[in-house]
């Protein structure tokens, strides 16, 4: 797998670049095959990129109705709670844009965290078939290297067989669900938002040459796709 690294003056330029891409690659995969998949990142730096796609000079270029959204991962709270990765994407881009109900998968929050994990694999399964591709999975990485709700010392790290796990994050006391390695590896590509100086020692680490494994960010290893990362100067400042 080829790690792409691309680096852009600040978060604003680099979100603009993402949505560039963004909307290059949902028509590259709608001429090709009638469709574009992609996994949904949570966080400050993916909201830009989707308030930027709910504009008219991005959103006027994606046909919509092709489209079909997935989140990477969730906090298990209450689609309506000041946490939730869906609110957000909610309020930044499905509020503006004419994307179909039927082609927006939230994750389930009712109930029990496992059985909605479970819950949701289904529906995944449904929508993508048994081979379970993503075209493109949106990525963030946290200071503390994880990416998804994949955390330092989760069980979730050696999950082989699941392609959606709950995870209980001690930390944060709270459970989330989450994409495993086995489905975020198996994405036709992967694409990394990373912001911020505080996001700069982790990735001085993993880009030296023959970094050993340590953060559970490293382990993004796609079977076949590349994985571009797009990092602002303050990200990419110890590289």
């Amino acid at each position: 797998m080829k790690h792409l690294k691309l680096v852009w003056e600040n978060a604003e330029a680099l979100s603009v670049a993402a949505a560039h891409y963004f909307v290059e690659r949902c028509a590259k995969h709608i001429a090709e095959k009638g469709s574009f998949s992609v996994s949904l990142s949570g966080g400050s730096t993916p909201k830009r990129l989707y308030q930027l796609l709910a504009t008219p000079a991005f959103s006027r270029n994606i046909d919509w109705k092709k489209v079909f959204l997935f989140w990477g991962d969730e906090r298990f709270v209450p689609h309506t709670h000041e946490e939730s990765n869906y609110k957000m994407v909610k309020e930044a881009l499905l509020d503006h844009v004419k994307i179909p109900k039927k082609n927006v998968f939230a994750v389930p929050t009712k109930g029990e965290a496992k059985d909605c994990a479970l819950q949701y694999e289904k529906t995944i399964q449904q929508v993508l078939g048994k081979q379970m591709q993503i075209d493109l999975t949106l990525l963030g990485m946290g200071d503390d290297g994880h990416t998804s709700s994949l955390f330092p010392g989760t069980d979730v790290l050696s999950e082989k067989k699941r392609f959606i796990k709950e995870v209980w994050v001690e930390s944060k006391q709270t459970f989330r669900i989450s994409s495993t390695y086995r489905f975020i590896n198996n994405s036709k590509e992967v694409m990394f938002l990373v912001a911020g100086a505080a996001k700069a020692p982790v990735l001085k680490y993993i880009f030296a040459k023959n970094a050993k494994a340590k953060y559970p960010v490293q382990d993004v290893n796609l079977k076949k796709g590349n994985a571009i990362w797009m990092l602002d100067e303050a990200a990419a400042g110890l590289i």
